[in-house]
């Protein structure tokens, strides 16, 4: 992934997500909002731009953990973060932020992921 990248934020919770996607907009990186998983789902079949999904855990519908499964078998090169309130409930491996988180964190974060090899 060349340049900023374009992260697909996933929440059932509009004040997350538009807090989350106003963050990263004021530190260069581009957010998509999605308020649940098969809306994520729908976004990222037809934007080949996302190179990040970022999901809550805990959501209605199709849990974060199960986006994430369905999201790698859709786009097998979008990398997955999770954020949560709930750390303990994670357990899949993948990278997690814990909420509440900074916005340097997340983004340090974000850019780490996305950096190429």
């Amino acid at each position: 992934m060349q340049g900023n990248p374009v992260v697909l934020v996933v929440d059932d919770d509009s004040y997350t997500r538009q807090a989350v996607v106003q963050a990263l907009a004021e530190e260069g990186i581009t957010g998509i909002e999605a308020a649940s998983g098969q809306e994520a789902l729908r976004i990222l079949g037809r934007d080949r731009s996302i190179g990040l999904l970022l999901t809550d855990i805990m959501m209605p519908g199709i849990a974060g953990t199960t986006l994430a499964d369905r999201a790698s078998e859709v786009r097998p090169d979008v990398k997955i973060m999770f954020m949560t309130a709930y750390a303990a409930a994670a357990g899949s491996g993948r990278p997690l932020i814990e909420k509440p988180f900074g916005t340097e964190a997340l983004c340090a974060t974000i850019r780490a992921m996305c950096t190429p090899s």
